[in-house]
């Protein structure tokens, strides 16, 4: 996870802590959201860009992040009209300065954070919203020892006596029994999935709470609903691109029943019988109403199936298709089209030439390449191609050019005791010999 996201998250829980109490409009006995079921209330892929936005780094229903001009304060009263215009409710205790603001917003149930903080860039802003759901925390099952630290509407914190191990053993078996599914584990962090939402417990010993096991509980929206098999090893799901990998010790085949019988109770549906062999992986893609897409893709290591599950939207699946299409078309419109033929001024004194139409190689007297390859830079720049990292040294060197789309690249060897040696090679145009001038 991104150092900025995970300071936002930790950063929305902490300011939010002591004084959060649960909105009314929290529903009381909601399940844990699909990503279906989120987007109905909001979708931050189509939430506003502040003016001058770049390209967003991440923009799905789960999440929102982008660079943008403007300033701290500016950016966050921008995000703050846009929640309470949609009837959004700001929760207490927000936190407001030159250098970061962040607040958290809730509807039905639903908590979004959003935090803003200088960019990169001078006059540049960095915002990020997570959608941490509908999950209650305070309904969640813990160990009946486990005492309240804080809590706060994206997080909560409780202390216990027992030992490490045994409240995460306590705390998975309590998650089980909610119908929360393991989805992962690195060190002392657990996650855990239920339709679309991913909780994560953090089980640890703390030094500042007389070394007593601190659980500290998050949720976060996730942009797809990907499901894992039981035994699924060194499992880890990324929201941007949205996909998840593990491994499992059960043969491809089984692999693939599971996915097919899951995936099928959400309208979803294999394109073909047996999975395609694409160089050493099988590949078995999915299809559901909406024109979604999931690639499952496999191969063996080590004796166990390595999965990695990809999903992409109708909309991403469209727009890939259409710069595919497009960059197609760019290429049929330049086969089409007669070649940029560049005449390259061959030097007096030069033996060896070979000529093809990307390519031309001669030689030269000992201690001349240098005073040649002077000429040739002189007649690239006036013919419009920019140097990209000149290296020019007596006794060797190489120069690239850059005009459009294509590319020169000449390169020399003069050690001083043999012929010279002087190659141009071309992408994108043919190289001729110039006529001599008579």
């Amino acid at each position: 996870m991104p150092r900025r996201l995970r300071l936002s998250i930790l950063l929305a829980g902490l300011v939010l802590c002591s004084t959060w109490s649960t909105p009314a409009t929290l529903a009381a006995d909601a399940k844990p959201a699909t990503a279906a079921e989120a987007a109905k209330v909001l979708d931050l892929g189509k939430f506003p860009l502040l003016a001058g936005a770049e390209e967003p780094r991440q923009r799905h229903v789960a999440g929102l992040s982008y660079a943008a001009k403007g300033d701290v304060k500016a950016a966050f009263e921008f995000q703050r009209k846009q929640f309470t215009d949609k009837k959004w409710q700001e929760l207490p205790n927000g936190y407001v300065t030159d250098q970061f603001a962040n607040g958290t917003f809730s509807k039905d149930g639903f908590k979004v954070s959003v935090s803003v903080m200088p960019g990169a860039m001078p006059g540049m802003v960095d915002v990020t919203m997570i959608n941490h759901g509908n999950v209650d925390l305070d309904k969640l099952s813990t160990p009946d020892d486990a005492k309240p630290l804080f809590a706060g509407p994206v997080s909560k914190m409780l202390v216990t006596e027992a030992a490490p191990d045994k409240t995460a053993e306590a705390v998975r078996k309590l998650l089980l029994a909610q119908g929360w599914q393991p989805y992962g584990q690195a060190g002392d962090q657990y996650w855990f999935k239920q339709n679309s939402m991913k909780l994560s417990a953090h089980i640890a010993s703390a030094p500042g709470q007389g070394g007593k096991t601190v659980i500290d509980l998050q949720s976060v929206l996730m942009s797809a609903d990907l499901p894992a098999p039981p035994e699924a090893d060194k499992l880890q799901y990324s929201d941007v691109p949205a996909q998840l990998s593990f491994d499992s010790a059960q043969p491809m085949e089984k692999v693939i029943a599971f996915y097919k019988s899951t995936l099928e109770k959400s309208g979803w549906k294999a394109t073909t019988e047996n999975p395609v062999k694409i160089g050493f992986r099988d590949i078995v893609i999915f299809r559901n109403p909406a024109k979604d897409l999931l690639e499952l893709e496999m191969h063996t290591v080590d004796g166990n199936t390595r999965v990695l599950l990809k999903h992409q939207t109708a909309a991403e699946v469209a727009a890939l298709d259409q710069r595919l299409d497009e960059e197609q078309k760019r290429k049929a419109a330049e086969k089409d089209q007669p070649s940029l033929k560049v005449a390259v001024t061959i030097p007096a004194g030069a033996t060896g030439v070979e000529i093809a139409k990307q390519a031309i190689e001669f030689k030269l007297p000992s201690g001349k390449a240098r005073a040649a390859v002077e000429t040739l830079r002189k007649q690239f720049a006036k013919d419009g191609w920019k140097e990209d990292t000149p290296v020019v040294e007596d006794m060797a060197g190489s120069i690239g050019f850059k005009k459009g789309e294509a590319t020169l690249s000449l390169t020399y060897v003069d050690p001083g005791f043999i012929p010279a040696e002087v190659s141009l090679s071309a992408i994108g145009i043919e190289l001729e010999r110039a006529a001599e001038k008579k």
